[in-house]
C-alpha cells in the first residue's frame, strides 16, 4: 500500500502525506509500503513507517508545544541494520462461510509492532513485511561476515555446557607432583614402598621441602628437637 492510497484510519491528514512526499522527493525515493498507528497516551499522535529503496524511515507526527503546532520527525534505519521480520496470521471462522484474518507485524529492531484484523490494515501489513523480508539482513550475523566481526559472538558459535559428570573447577583432579588437600585414608592405602600408612600418622607427616644448592640436612636428636621453640609457645 502506498501513501497515496492510505485508507482513513488511523486517519494521515494531507499536512503529514505532503511532509512525507517532501522527503521521499529529497532523498530520490519512493514509497514502497507504509503502515501507520495512533501513539502517544492520548492517541493523537501517529508513527508512520515508510519503505524506501534505501531504507526503513521511521516518523513520528505530534504536537510540538501545543496541540496547534504539529511536528514531523524522521530517522532512517539503513537496511543492513534492520533486524527480527515476524508476521503472524491467524484466520478464524465468524460464521458460515465468513472468516476474519488477524494480521500482527513486529521488528526487532527499531522495535516495532502493529496487528490489526482489518483487511485494508492487513494487506498494508503484507507489504511492509514483505518489502522488509526482502531487504533486510538476515537476523543473526550478516552475510559475508564471520562471526568474530561481530561484538558478543563467539567464534564458532555457542559454547555449550559441560556434561554433569565432567568435573570442572575445584571438582578437577589435582596436576602430578601438587599435594591434595584431601585428608588421607583410612589405613587401607599404601604408600610407594608397598608398606601401609595409618590414619593419624600419613596426615601428620611433614611435607618433604626442596634443599637448595649447598645446604645440608642436619638431624636433631629427640631431645634437641623438643627444645625448639615453636609459635605457639610464642603465643602462650
Amino acid at each position: 500500500m502506498r501513501l497515496t492510497e492510505w485508507p482513513r484510519m488511523p486517519f494521515l491528514n494531507d499536512e503529514v502525506k505532503e511532509w512525507i512526499a517532501l522527503e521521499l522527493q529529497s532523498l530520490g525515493v519512493e514509497d514502497l509500503a507504509v503502515y501507520a498507528l495512533e501513539a502517544g497516551q492520548e492517541g493523537d499522535e501517529r508513527r508512520v513507517m515508510v519503505a524506501t529503496e534505501v531504507g526503513l524511515l521511521d516518523h513520528r507526527y505530534a504536537p510540538f508545544g501545543s496541540s496547534a503546532r504539529y511536528r514531523l520527525a524522521m530517522l532512517m534505519y539503513p537496511w543492513q541494520v534492520l533486524r527480527g521480520v515476524e508476521l503472524r496470521a491467524d484466520t478464524f471462522r465468524l460464521w458460515a462461510r465468513e472468516h476474519r484474518t488477524r494480521w500482527s507485524f513486529r521488528l526487532h529492531h527499531p522495535h516495532f509492532e502493529a496487528a490489526t484484523e482489518s483487511p485494508d490494515l492487513g494487506q498494508a501489513l503484507c507489504d511492509l513485511a514483505r518489502v522488509c523480508a526482502v531487504m533486510a539482513e538476515p537476523f543473526g550475523v550478516p552475510a559475508g561476515r564471520v562471526s568474530s566481526d561481530v561484538p558478543g559472538v563467539h567464534p564458532g558459535g555457542p559454547r555449550p555446557l559441560p556434561a554433569a559428570d565432567e568435573p570442572t573447577g575445584d571438582d578437577a583432579p589435582a596436576e602430578a607432583g601438587k599435594p591434595s588437600d584431601a585428608p588421607a585414608g583410612d589405613g587401607d592405602t599404601e604408600g610407594s614402598n608397598g608398606q601401609g600408612t595409618g590414619g593419624p600418622a600419613a596426615s601428620t607427616t611433614p611435607m618433604a621441602v626442596r634443599v637448595g644448592d649447598g645446604e645440608e640436612v642436619i638431624e636433631l636428636p629427640e631431645e634437641e628437637r623438643a627444645a625448639i621453640p615453636t609459635r605457639s609457645d610464642d603465643q602462650d
